[in-house]
């Protein structure tokens, strides 16, 4: 596609309904079908939230206005589903929740199965984060029991127990090419371990660590992950900044006062940065240096990404739920208010 120079807001929204008199479902994860147009969602529930991307608006809310209604899938006993993931042939959907259970279900006809294809206790404590490999063999866990659990994903056959993280463990990705992966949470620890061996090769220290835990993230810790397309460029974000690193040498390069969330696009050198306020920027890498630390390890010269900014998208308060679609064309974004809402990129 060409180079991105617009973002803009799609008229339609998307929305889910569980009945209760709670009020909205919050969305804390969105996550694309890899060759759909269809997208779920994680969200202060038991289940998941399916949204067709295609639908025309069906319902009308407390306000008045339109929206496309969702349907609640893939159903945990207890608790909420805290972490999702697509197999990259879309074959099959990954759900981990505070019920410590690691759950698979088939993908038919545009939507999960009803009861899962499989079903196993994965951690002893909340399964806080999930992702395949991109060949989809293998299938990694994170969880608030501190330890990193890397399976078979065909068969879920437990390869190995990683250790290390002293905190709940908040999100793992790997790289494009599948030689690594990438895992972090509340302690503010990075690491990045060999997909093969599964050896430890580096440790990147983010910090902005404290005793709080679980409910409240933003105010402990790594947050969330992303790696650009070219898998040169990780970033991490933490509750008040996302800083950018190196990956091959654990420089960071650049960080910006916004904190939450970050993305990569999939094809082009855009990111995107924030929680209540999302951030678009066409970055440079060639002005990317190393920045200046302290003797306590923290940037003594903050510098942000060098490049063009895009857009600024304001969302409200707390709202989380980030990510590109597969083909650049389109960018998700989770609200407080128990809705999706997507721009379209051009």
């Amino acid at each position: 596609m060409a180079e991105i120079s617009k973002i803009t807001k799609v008229e339609k929204t998307y929305y889910v309904d569980d009945g209760a008199k709670r009020g909205p479902l919050t969305m804390a994860r969105v996550c694309f079908h890899p060759h759909e147009s269809k997208l779920v969602a994680q969200t202060a529930d038991r289940r998941l939230a399916l949204f067709d991307l295609t639908a025309e608006p069906t319902a009308k809310g407390k306000n008045g206005n339109s929206y496309v209604p969702g349907e609640l899938v893939c159903p945990h006993e207890i608790g909420w589903v805290r972490s999702l993931d697509f197999h990259p042939k879309g074959e099959w959907l990954a759900t981990g929740g505070s019920d410590r259970t690691l759950r698979i279900w088939s993908w038919a006809d545009g939507r999960p199965a009803l009861e899962p294809q499989a079903n196993i206790v994965a951690h002893a404590g909340w399964v806080e984060s999930i992702a395949y490999s991109p060949d989809g063999k293998l299938l990694v866990t994170t969880g608030a029991d501190q330890q990193v659990k890397v399976w078979e994903a065909d068969n879920l056959n437990l390869l190995h127990t990683l250790s290390g993280h002293t905190k709940a463990v908040l999100d793992v990705l790997f790289t494009h090419d599948g030689q690594r992966f990438v895992t972090a949470g509340e302690d503010g620890q990075v690491r990045v371990w060999n997909a093969q061996s599964f050896a430890l090769e580096s440790t990147i220290t983010f910090g902005n660590t404290n005793d709080q835990f679980g409910q409240t993230p933003k105010h402990s810790g790594v947050h969330r992950l992303a790696i650009s397309a070219d898998d040169r460029w990780l970033g991490v974000a933490g509750g008040d900044a996302v800083n950018v690193y190196n990956l091959a040498s654990g420089d960071v390069i650049a960080t910006e006062r916004l904190g939450m969330e970050v993305a990569f696009h999939p094809q082009q050198n855009v990111i995107a940065i924030g929680e209540s306020e999302v951030k678009f920027w066409h970055f440079e890498p060639g002005p990317f240096a190393k920045l200046e630390l302290d003797k306590s390890g923290k940037i003594s010269k903050p510098k942000g990404l060098p490049g063009k900014s895009l857009a600024s998208i304001k969302r409200g308060e707390y709202s989380l739920g980030l990510q590109f679609s597969p083909d650049g064309k389109q960018v998700a974004f989770g609200k407080n208010d128990g809705h999706i809402e997507l721009s379209e990129l051009t």
